[in-house]
């Protein structure tokens, strides 16, 4: 299978291509840093206006947008500069390159990795919940036009991203979150089965499942737990 993966070079993207790379996946592994990965990789800023076109050029079966930043705090804090960054990597670029790859007339199976907000809402993260949200709804509605489709729903990880902006990374709370290993493996087993929506793990599944059925205390206990505690925000 030909495989591309976006923000590959560290956290859950870089887990996914290694996992595609052990099992024969003919991977193209992109990211804005080079990518020390056993496969093609690629530099490429996917904000700029040539990259879905680079992208497309590359034959490819399944396609995983995992690249994506966020910003925490209160929303107004944060300058408005990075909420349009947020927003043309997470969600604009991801649908810019599937437009360029079915231009060309392939029909991958497209898979975006959104956010547990799309349940709850993300007091801290306003802009963040916002382009995860857009891109469930993307990947959703491409779906039924016919195209193959996936969104992943995952929860806190053991990454540096989810340290860089997390307000609390005590070790209790870092070892609490799953690995990215984890993740991708259970994420690839529900790809290969097509499952058009994905939670990996007991703990995603549950938050997903709380959010949709007690979403007062739900959000609630994410503002105490993350947004009252960001008070400087982080970009």
């Amino acid at each position: 299978m030909k495989v591309t993966v976006t923000g590959a070079a560290s956290g859950l993207g870089r887990a996914l291509a290694e996992q595609c790379i052990a099992r024969g996946d003919d991977v193209l592994a992109i990211d804005i840093t080079a990518c020390d990965l056993a496969c093609e990789t690629r530099v490429l800023d996917l904000t700029e206006a040539d990259a879905p076109g680079q992208i497309a050029e590359h034959q490819t079966d399944l396609i995983i947008h995992s690249a994506g930043i966020s910003g925490t705090g209160p929303f107004e804090d944060i300058p408005a500069q990075h909420h349009a960054k947020i927003i043309s990597l997470n969600f604009e670029a991801p649908l810019q390159i599937s437009c360029a790859l079915l231009a060309t007339g392939q029909r991958p199976h497209h898979a975006f990795v959104g956010s547990l907000s799309t349940f709850t809402g993300y007091p801290g993260a306003t802009s963040y919940a916002a382009s995860k949200d857009g891109l469930a709804a993307f990947a959703k509605s491409l779906g039924k036009a016919g195209h193959r489709t996936s969104c992943i729903f995952p929860g806190p990880l053991r990454t540096d991203h989810a340290a860089r902006y997390a307000p609390d990374n005590s070790a209790k709370t870092v070892a609490a979150r799953q690995s990215p290993e984890d993740a991708a493996r259970l994420i690839l087993k529900a790809l290969a089965k097509g499952r058009r929506l994905i939670l990996p793990g007991i703990k995603a599944k549950g938050f997903a499942v709380m959010g949709r059925v007690l979403p007062g205390p739900t959000a609630q206990a994410l503002r105490r737990a993350l947004y009252e505690q960001i008070r400087t925000p982080k970009t």
